[in-house]
């Protein structure tokens, strides 16, 4: 989404002075750099003050409910301290400063009240002031930080100017794909280049932080043996015969016995630190030789949430078709019946056609496509794992139909394991 030029930020402040005049500022919210403010009379209005970049002002459309609920910060407490009930007497477009706009209130005394908004980019801030009874009081959402003034942007065209109206559009459209780009990266792969470089910084970083300690240690070992040197000369010398370099070394206590002491005290606690400059340099290799394996390894593939049965001990086989797809198999009717009770309704599952035979049941979350070679993969190791144990043996080829969990239900009262299905679906696979 683009910032508001001049033009929108200027007609924006003039279209909310023109509703918000005469209004009583009624509630608020305040949730992630969200500004969301409740203004009333004989309808209420919502003004959002968005301070996340790019910083845009709008009305909220007249169907948007306020959440009561708003993050404890000190801003907040304030506005509900001394804001509420306070009637709007002007909004002013501060022209000279670009983007930014003030809020006046009053109380039934008269008592000016003062919402201050600047959104101009990275820069942007709310800030409130009260003069209570000559009593004046300001607070901040973000430290304030100078703003040069502005020069007018003669470039801005009349055809570029968008509404608050088309800005709330397209703050909204924007936020819509901002939750969907990040539910698919959060359900994707993670990518390998990103992770390798990731990495890398890491092993860099620690490093970098072993040759520091080692620096740090080196000098360290340099300042032990100076100050030692030192407190050997205050055993058979007076103060006075130390090197000006020597004895700014010493506190000057006007006593060698003292200085001799506090000097040796020096030597000591530099030399105890070497043992944990040692010991961190040990554990910064063993992470960086870690994180080299894992570099090795490659990224981690995400894998599905879905566990393979609840409390109850499962016995099953497995197949791993995927990072995002596998299919079970029960060892007797009680872990079948189990499985099928533990599945998702959008899950598969399989049984050989005109013959008996176990389920097979597949995990997966339910945006993980199936694709037909997989369908055929899962529906020959289950047709080969069904007569692995078997007397009799296996066709060339058999049929092996397959549905959905929410079309499979266990028949009550019958056989342990009996179900009726529909919606089913053949496939014919090879069993050599």
């Amino acid at each position: 989404m683009k910032s508001m030029n001049f033009l929108e930020f200027q007609g924006g402040v003039e279209r909310i002075r023109a509703l918000l005049v005469g209004m009583q500022f009624q509630d608020f919210s305040i949730q992630d750099k969200e500004f969301l403010l409740l203004f009333y009379a004989n309808k209420s209005f919502i003004l959002r003050l968005s301070l996340k970049t790019p910083p845009v002002f709008f009305l909220e459309d007249e169907k948007f409910k306020l959440e009561k609920k708003t993050e404890k910060v000190p801003l907040a407490l304030f506005l509900s301290k001394h804001f509420l009930r306070k009637k709007v007497t002007d909004v002013k477009y501060l022209e000279e400063w670009g983007r930014k706009f003030e809020i006046h209130l009053k109380d039934e005394k008269q008592n000016p009240f003062l919402i201050e908004v600047i959104l101009v980019p990275g820069f942007q801030n709310v800030g409130l002031f009260v003069n209570d009874d000559g009593k004046e009081k300001k607070i901040y959402w973000n430290k304030p930080r100078e703003l040069a003034e502005f020069t007018s942007d003669s470039k801005a065209e009349v055809s570029e100017f968008r509404s608050l109206d088309i800005i709330r559009e397209e703050w909204y459209a924007d936020l819509n794909s901002s939750k969907k780009q990040s539910s698919e990266k959060n359900n994707s792969l993670v990518s390998e280049e990103s992770w390798k470089i990731e990495l890398r910084k890491k092993i860099k970083k620690k490093s970098e932080a072993i040759e520091k300690i080692k620096q740090q240690s080196v000098e360290n070992e340099i300042v032990i043996e100076r100050l030692y040197a030192i407190g050997e000369q205050l055993k058979y010398k007076p103060l006075s015969q130390l090197s000006a370099d020597d004895q700014s070394w010493l506190n000057q206590t006007q006593s060698k016995t003292i200085d001799r002491e506090q000097i040796f005290k020096k030597a000591k606690v530099l030399a105890a630190k070497k043992d944990g400059m040692n010991s961190r340099i040990t554990v910064l290799i063993e992470e960086i030789k870690t994180l080299t394996r894992s570099l090795e390894q490659g990224p981690p593939r995400l894998k599905h949430k879905i566990s393979i049965a609840g409390k109850e001990d499962v016995s099953t086989r497995k197949l791993e078709v995927g990072p995002m797809l596998s299919v079970y198999m029960g060892k007797n009717a009680k872990d079948n019946v189990q499985l099928l009770k533990n599945s998702q309704p959008w899950e598969l599952w399989f049984h050989l056609k005109d013959y008996p035979s176990a389920y097979a049941i597949t995990r997966k979350n339910k945006a993980t496509p199936v694709e037909h070679a997989d369908l055929i993969k899962m529906a020959t190791w289950f047709a080969k794992e069904c007569f692995k144990n078997h007397k009799e043996k296996a066709p060339t080829h058999i049929e092996v139909i397959y549905t959905e969990c929410r079309f499979v239900k266990l028949l009550k009262g019958d056989k342990l394991g009996r179900v009726t299905h529909t919606n089913t679906k053949t496939l014919r696979v090879s069993t050599t």
